[in-house]
C-alpha cells in the first residue's frame, strides 16, 4: 500500500511539473462560496450575454438565491443549454442588444416571460477585441462599440423609462460589467469602451438614485472564460503572470460580487465600479 501511495504522489508531482512547464507556473485555488439562502426571493432579473462565462455564472448564482432569471444572447442553442444549467428559475430570450430598436419590444417580452417587471438589469453582453492599436479599422470599432456600449446605454435608458412609470418599494438596480481595462491606459476600442462604462456608471449612479434606482459596476480582471482562451486550455491550472496574485479569476468569484451588489446589503454603494482583478491595476 505504501508503494502505491508513493507512486500516486510521484505521478501527481509529474502532472504538476507538466502544467508548470506548459504555462510557466501552476496555481490552484480553494475558494469558499457562502450560502445566502433565498436572498433574492421574488426578484426578476435580466442578465444580458448570459449564455456563458461571467453572465452564466451570475445567472446561476442569482437563480440559486431565489430569483427568476432571464438570460439573453444571439445563439439560441447556447441559451437553451445555459438554461438547463440554471435550472427551473432560468429563462431565455434571443436578443441582440446591439439592435437598439428592439429594446422596448424585448423588454415587454421579458416581462411576460418573467411574469412581472424586471427588478435588476445586469449589463454583461460584450464582444472580445480582435484588433489593436495600429490595426483598428472602422468595422472593429463599430463591432465593439455597438454591443459593449451602445447596446448597454440604450437598454438601460429604456428600462429606466419603464421603471419611472411604475410604483415600487425598495430599489431597482443596474449592474454593469466593466473591466480592469477601464482603469489603465486605453489604445483600442475594447478598453476605451470600459472607460466609458465606468463613467456611465458613475453618472447614472448620481442621476438615478433619487428615483430609487441604484447603479454600480464590476471591473473583472483576467477571468477563466472563452475571452481568455489560454485559461481554458490550462484546465485546472489557474496560473497567469498578468497580475500580482498570479492566477486567473473564476467566473463564480465575479458572481459572488454581483450577488452582493444585487442584494439589499449594498444599498449604500452608489455609482461605484468595484475592481476584482487580482491586483492588476496596482502594478
Amino acid at each position: 500500500m505504501g508503494v502505491v501511495n508513493k507512486l500516486s504522489e510521484i505521478f501527481k508531482a509529474l502532472r504538476l511539473a507538466k502544467k508548470f512547464y506548459k504555462a510557466g507556473g501552476c496555481v490552484t485555488a480553494n475558494i469558499a462560496y457562502p450560502q445566502y439562502g433565498n436572498i433574492l426571493e421574488g426578484r426578476r432579473i435580466c442578465v444580458t450575454g448570459g449564455g456563458s462565462g461571467i453572465g452564466l455564472a451570475i445567472a446561476k448564482k442569482f437563480a440559486q438565491c431565489g430569483a427568476r432569471v432571464l438570460i439573453t444572447g444571439r445563439n439560441e442553442e447556447k441559451l437553451r443549454a445555459a438554461v438547463k444549467e440554471i435550472g427551473s428559475n432560468g429563462f431565455y430570450i434571443v436578443w441582440d442588444v446591439s439592435n437598439v430598436s428592439l429594446a422596448e419590444e424585448k423588454l415587454c417580452d421579458a416581462s411576460k416571460i418573467l411574469d412581472g417587471n424586471i427588478d435588476i438589469l445586469v449589463n454583461n453582453a460584450g464582444l472580445a477585441p480582435s484588433k489593436f492599436w495600429g490595426d483598428v479599422d472602422e468595422i472593429e470599432w463599430d463591432r465593439i462599440y455597438s454591443t459593449n456600449l451602445k447596446g448597454m446605454f440604450f437598454l438601460t435608458q429604456q428600462i429606466v423609462k419603464k421603471w419611472k412609470k411604475l410604483a415600487f418599494s425598495g430599489y431597482k438596480k443596474v449592474i454593469n460589467i466593466s473591466s480592469q481595462g477601464g482603469f489603465v491606459g486605453a489604445t483600442y476600442p475594447y478598453r476605451m469602451v470600459k472607460w466609458d462604462v465606468r463613467g456611465l456608471t458613475e453618472g447614472l449612479g448620481k442621476t438615478l438614485v433619487k428615483d430609487n434606482i441604484i447603479v454600480n459596476a464590476i471591473a473583472p480582471g483576467v477571468v477563466k472564460t472563452s475571452m481568455q482562451e489560454f485559461s481554458l486550455n490550462q484546465g485546472d491550472n489557474l496560473y497567469t503572470n498578468q497580475n500580482p496574485i498570479q492566477r486567473v479569476c473564476l467566473p463564480e468569484e465575479i458572481a459572488e460580487l454581483a450577488l452582493f451588489l444585487a442584494s439589499d446589503a449594498s444599498n449604500f454603494i452608489i455609482g461605484q465600479t468595484i475592481v476584482c482583478d487580482g491586483g492588476y491595476i496596482l502594478k
